[in-house]
């Protein structure tokens, strides 16, 4: 986080950093609470949205190919028998313009300190469930958590897949209550992050089993 003395203030570049989602866990969790407690610290956070929203308008959400969804199904369910759930993706892309908005944002608020944080939302079409994940590569960090939608239903829970560019999907583990942060190498670019509703505890053969609902494809930075 941006420390005394730089370009800004304390409180504000807290602020500025809980909206551009690149705060390591523990210090959002330090802003959620003062959101919920400090009527001026909330007014920081609400002013940088507002300045910061026009942003969106420079990305606009791009159509997948027809073919893409098909490919990463049958790269996430290489069994002959696959659930049913097409149309995820058609809202997961929408993911590609927050991973945009952060890397084209942070080098004009904060100083030069390594690679920027990726942020990402996971999202389905027609589905209530959204998951915001956030990667630090300075700590190999990838922070992700429920943020909308229900609870995994009992005996159930959702399982969190990295799919690389042209490799096999990767169980990254169970997302529970709260924020869930895993160790991760990497996340380049057109990795796929993608959430199946799996038996408690994760699918037991290290293939996913369940329906594929929430997905966002990590665009360039």
């Amino acid at each position: 986080m941006t420390e005394p003395g730089d370009h800004m203030p304390d409180r504000e570049a807290l602020a500025a950093e809980y909206v551009l989602g690149t705060l390591p866990h523990a210090e959002r969790l330090r802003a959620e609470a003062l959101i919920a407690e400090d009527a001026g610290f909330r007014a920081l956070v609400e002013g940088w949205q507002n300045r910061l929203a026009p942003l969106n308008d420079d990305y606009t959400e791009v159509p997948p190919p027809e073919e893409l969804l098909g490919r990463i199904e049958d790269r996430l369910f290489p069994a002959p028998e696959r659930p049913h759930s097409r149309g995820w993706l058609w809202g997961a892309l929408a993911g590609l313009a927050a991973v945009a908005l952060v890397a084209f944002v942070i080098p004009a608020i904060l100083p030069p300190s390594g690679p920027p944080a990726i942020t990402a939302t996971l999202t389905g079409d027609g589905q209530p469930l959204v998951i915001a994940a956030n990667y630090d590569p300075a700590t190999s960090e990838l922070t992700v958590e429920r943020t909308a939608g229900p609870a995994a239903e009992t005996g159930k829970d959702y399982e969190l897949w990295i799919i690389p560019a042209g490799q096999a999907p990767i169980s990254l583990g169970v997302v529970g209550e709260g924020a869930s942060v895993l160790q991760l190498a990497d996340l380049p670019a057109g990795s796929t992050l993608a959430i199946t509703l799996e038996v408690a505890g994760g699918s037991p053969t290290g293939a996913a089993q369940g329906p594929l609902l929430v997905a966002a494809v990590i665009g360039d930075s």
